[in-house]
């Protein structure tokens, strides 16, 4: 079996990106965070130039508290709307320095653990002319999946308009949190906004993505991305295995990867790979079947798809290897 969620919050390590920018909304609206140890010691650190390493445990609870504090549901929109582009620190210049929109966002996907992201996020293709960036929660079940889901979709949108003040290629915009004020967000988002679904996705035009940048500079992106890398390994060494291989093969849904191309994609040999899974007490293979369980059955109980279909999007070869799955 794998290793119980409640030790994986407390192994995996979080930057304390948001929890600043958060501290600083509750600051400013005038909650007295006095009687909370966890802000106020963030704070102190803070105060001090300390950039204390979180776990999402501790993330989380601090982001719980700053919700009920607030009394505001949508506190992740005011969060994100009070960062600006410079927000990413070095990131920022990397994507700046990139020869497109869409290699910007492309290199904020690569790098964005860099930052302390708790979310993941992927660009699929959705027809011949557009594209979609897909947000997911890395740990769905979790009570501030829309503060960071909303949180996330503020920055993004801000950061490519930032990118991009002349050309628009944002389409369209759905997402599953309606906030109570649909106002604030929707003056903030240059296309549609609807608030439909389960999952966060932003659309956007293909060819307006592949515009050259103005501020493209091959030699400053390739300077940024030697830092990068090497803050990545680092933040790499450190994340949670179960996690990065779950991610991989959820990412790389409706094709099923072999272990040995996951190994290599986390940089390591397929033998350390599964050495380091047995440790947690478990298997690629086991991996693999329980999270294509997982989807299934949120899948059938949504009464969207059929199960020729759920069984395409999760790899099987035909519906009777589902529904063999689905009865063991």
């Amino acid at each position: 079996m794998s290793e119980p969620f409640d030790q994986r919050l407390e192994r995996v390590t979080i930057t304390p990106q948001i929890l600043y920018h958060t501290l600083q909304e509750l600051l400013d609206r005038k909650l007295d965070l006095s009687r909370d140890r966890g802000w106020t010691a963030l704070r102190a650190d803070i105060a001090s130039n300390c950039r204390p390493r979180l776990t999402f445990r501790q993330s989380q609870a601090l982001i719980v508290q700053a919700l009920s504090l607030s009394r505001d549901p949508d506190l992740g929109l005011a969060v994100g709307q009070r960062q600006n582009f410079a927000s990413f620190g070095l990131l920022s210049a990397a994507m700046l320095a990139s020869g497109s929109l869409r290699e910007a966002l492309e290199i904020g996907m690569r790098y964005h653990r860099v930052i302390g992201s708790m979310l993941d996020f992927e660009i699929v293709p959705f027809d011949d002319d557009h594209v979609a960036m897909v947000i997911r929660s890395r740990f769905a079940g979790s009570p501030i999946r829309r503060f960071l889901m909303q949180e996330a979709l503020i920055l993004i949108v801000k950061s490519t308009l930032f990118l991009a003040p002349h050309q628009n290629p944002i389409i369209e915009i759905c997402t599953p949190f309606c906030p109570a004020d649909r106002k604030s967000l929707e003056d903030q988002c240059p296309c549609a906004v609807k608030y439909v679904g389960d999952t966060q996705q932003i659309l956007f035009q293909s060819e307006r993505l592949l515009a050259r940048l103005e501020t493209a500079d091959p030699f400053a992106l390739a300077e940024t991305q030697i830092v990068l890398d090497l803050l990545l390994r680092q933040e790499l060494a450190e994340v949670d295995i179960l996690q990065s291989v779950e991610t991989r093969i959820i990412r790389s849904f409706p094709h099923v990867e072999k272990l040995s191309e996951v190994s290599a994609a986390l940089g390591c040999s397929e033998r350390s790979l599964r050495r380091q899974l047995s440790n947690c007490g478990t298997s690629y293979r086991e991996l693999l079947n329980r999270l294509r369980i997982e989807r299934a059955r949120q899948r059938l109980v949504e009464g969207k798809l059929s199960r020729d279909q759920i069984a395409f999007d999760l790899g099987f070869s035909d519906v009777r290897s589902l529904r063999r799955l689905l009865n063991t």
